[in-house]
């Protein structure tokens, strides 16, 4: 998958997604009287479709906060790397289940 590397290029793929997202809210519009598992997603897609038009209006306001790079854990001691290690188990859990 493509990676960006500079915030313009970020918006650029924020644009693309936005794109799909209300691509997919109008087949489900189109598809309303058709098949009732797509159209019964309709209020995902347009959360999706908000969330998505937030996220690009912060980054190109410049008010979205970016992850840093990550560095050697060993080199910001003990209690960095256990934090780090405690949100990592945490995210996984919240994205994977239990």
């Amino acid at each position: 998958m493509y990676q960006p590397k500079t915030p313009v290029q970020y918006i650029e793929m924020v644009d693309q997604a936005i794109f799909e997202a209300e691509d997919l809210l109008r087949c489900a519009e189109d598809e309303e009287g058709g098949i009732v598992e797509f159209a019964s997603q309709m209020p995902v897609y347009q959360e999706l479709l908000a969330e998505l038009k937030a996220l690009r209006a912060a980054v190109a306001a410049g008010q979205h906060a970016f992850g840093v790079k990550q560095v050697a854990l060993h080199a910001l001691g003990a209690p960095v790397a256990l934090a780090h290690t405690l949100l990592g188990s945490l995210n996984t859990a919240h994205k994977e289940g239990f």
